[in-house]
């Protein structure tokens, strides 16, 4: 049998409505995999009874469901069903120690799922389970839950506790590299040779001409954006993001990076068939709509800390809020949707970062409230165009590396041209003081 480590060359080639033999391969390698780490009844289960179903996940990574077939019970404890990751992202690979000791520390928190096993260019975790649909009502049958949506991410019931859980996360002391360097260093290796994962990349870029290598922004930015970027023009952004950094005065913590709604889950508590629908502005009165769950102090689970570092918190913060206009629940091409307009008020901002203070021990962080709400408000307004930037070059890394069906040209120019649009906000930082 084959090495683990060539289970992600596999999947980068795999087209499943023509490769039935790939198909078994993938199979073969994950069962070897789960028996492995797992022991007990994975042990036991051969490869045909084996199940393996592929999931919808992140954009930089492949999800599958492993599990055991009826008949055979967990002998020593082991779950019976784990979730299989898969990393396409060079940037996770070159830190999957760091983000292992990540996982598991936050595993014993209880702010993450478990973690079984760690393999070259991947993981297994704990599932936990989505809800189960059923055409215009979502049905509940066993303890399970569900991601938030983009519109509920918005609504006080929801952010105020995200809040809370990013205060969580940023209090958490982490045995892994400290310096404030996360940003530029990742921007870097998409950008350069710095890693030895990008040197294809980079040869790939090298070989055509300039004009095969540029994107073209959309037409929306021209009043404020170049009309195309290629690679020298983002390692001029790259250095001056560095520049406006220094002299950034944000509180270096550690941080999760990807506060988006795929990222955030609400599990249900309790069991018996339940009838739950989403929470929109109209039905947030409507307590019994999510009670199994305890809506009214709602325990999220943070996922997905592929990109976890210490940080700017002005960064976690922006990012949040810019991912509350970004709908990715969309099913046709490319397969998102960028609302401005839902950015968060200064009202819903103020009471955000109330929330967040409000978690803090000491007492003299929540005297003056409003004053140090307002502050934050200012210290986050720099890193709007940051995170569009960052997301921006990662999206265009992801057209080379990532196999997940997702229009990543589109988005990386619209969070390109976003990035010009709102770039003034990060000069202000070169003429503080």
């Amino acid at each position: 049998m084959g090495s683990m480590q060539d289970l992600k060359e596999i999947l980068s080639r795999f087209d499943p409505n023509i490769d039935t033999g790939l198909i078994f391969e993938i199979k073969k390698r994950s069962h070897t995999l789960c028996a492995r780490f797992l022991g007990g009844a994975w042990r036991k289960v051969g490869v045909e009874d084996f199940l393996l179903q592929r999931m919808r996940g992140g954009m930089s990574n492949m999800l599958f469901l492993c599990s055991l077939p009826d008949g055979y019970s967990p002998l020593h404890g082991e779950p019976k069903k784990v979730l299989m990751r898969i990393y396409f992202n060079p940037v996770s690979d070159a830190n999957l120690v760091a983000e292992s000791v990540i996982f598991t520390l936050l595993s014993e928190r209880r702010l993450g799922p478990k973690l079984y096993g760690i393999f070259n260019g991947g993981r297994l975790e704990e599932y936990i389970p989505p809800y189960q649909k059923c055409e215009k009502v979502k049905y509940i049958c066993d303890p399970k839950s569900r991601p938030l949506s983009c519109d509920e991410i918005s609504l006080p019931l929801f952010y105020k506790k995200i809040a809370k859980r990013i205060a969580q996360i940023h209090q958490l002391e982490v045995p892994i590299w400290k310096e404030p360097v996360y940003l530029c260093d990742a921007i870097k290796r998409l950008l350069s040779n710095f890693d030895f994962h990008f040197i294809w990349w980079l040869n790939q870029l090298i070989e055509i001409s300039d004009e095969a290598r540029s994107y073209d922004l959309p037409a929306k930015y021209a009043d404020c954006a170049p009309c195309s970027i290629n690679f020298k023009r983002l390692l001029d952004e790259l250095h001056f993001l560095r520049r406006c950094l220094r002299k950034s005065k944000s509180a270096v913590v550690f941080c999760h990076n990807d506060m988006q709604e795929g990222n955030i889950l609400l599990p249900r508590a309790g069991s018996g068939n339940v009838r739950l629908m989403s929470v929109t502005e109209e039905t947030l009165g409507d307590h019994q709509m999510l009670s199994p769950s305890n809506v009214m102090t709602p325990h999220l689970v943070l996922i997905d800390f592929e990109y976890a570092s210490y940080n700017y918190r002005g960064f976690d913060f922006a990012n949040h809020f810019v991912e509350c206009t970004i709908d990715y629940d969309v099913n046709q091409s490319p397969y998102f949707q960028i609302y401005e307009s839902r950015f968060p008020s200064e009202t819903h901002q103020l009471e955000f970062f109330k929330s967040y203070i409000s978690e803090f021990d000491d007492l003299s962080l929540v005297e003056e409230l409003d004053t140090q709400a307002e502050q934050m408000i200012k210290e986050t307004a720099p890193f709007i165009p940051v995170s569009h930037l960052f997301w921006g070059i990662w999206s265009l890394l992801q057209i080379e590396v990532s196999p997940v069906k997702f229009g990543f040209v589109e988005y990386g120019v619209e969070r390109l041209g976003l990035y010009y649009k709102y770039k003034s906000l990060l000069e202000n930082l070169l003429n503080s003081n």
